[in-house]
């Protein structure tokens, strides 16, 4: 496997922001689909995508396509220019395995490690990329996301916990669900 440094520093540098892109796209259930387009059915969450894409020097576009009859819906699209998809691809596939790493590794830092900074940093990125993108549903005391990918409700249990913050799993058809108390973690 090659190891390019000047890469690594480059993604250190822009880790949150790639790792959060990931997280969002993991959380739209589309890790099998081609990097050419994501879709989410809220446009917070399209628009905060395209927000980090963009800042990573990718030429995102969020689109808007509306559909239904009687019941209309609005499909909220983010779209990744043919030149900038393999790239694109790689960078937030290096961003998800150094983040899930960091967030999940076992390691015993201090309080005031930088590293420990930086996992916070990602734990609240998992976090606002999942109550953004996952399927939220708020009931009595706990708010809770919908997620279909089990690595996924592994980091936002690591992040949370990081973060002081108690979490209930639960599995449901299908999907997993994390709760975490109502108004602690917000996607702001």
């Amino acid at each position: 496997m090659n190891h390019d440094p000047a890469r690594d520093i480059v993604l250190a540098a822009a880790l949150p922001a790639a790792f959060e892109a990931a997280c969002l796209v993991r959380c739209a259930f589309a890790q099998g689909r081609p990097a050419a387009l994501i879709e989410f059915d809220r446009g917070d969450a399209a628009g905060r995508l395209t927000s980090l894409l963009t800042r990573l020097g990718v030429a995102a576009a969020h689109e808007v396509q509306t559909g239904g009859g009687r019941r209309r819906y609005d499909l909220q699209r983010v779209h990744v220019p043919e030149m900038q998809r393999a790239g694109t691809g790689r960078m937030m596939a290096a961003a998800w395995r150094q983040g899930r790493q960091a967030l999940l590794g076992n390691e015993t830092l201090g309080a005031s490690s930088p590293r420990h900074a930086q996992r916070v940093t990602l734990a609240h990125a998992a976090w606002r990329a999942a109550l953004l993108a996952g399927g939220r549903r708020k009931r009595g005391d706990l708010m809770s996301v919908r997620l279909g990918d089990p690595e996924m409700a592994a980091v936002l249990v690591r992040a949370a916990r990081l973060l002081d913050v108690a979490t209930e799993v639960s599995q449901r058809p299908g999907c997993l669900m994390v709760a975490v108390p109502a108004g602690v973690l917000s996607a702001a």
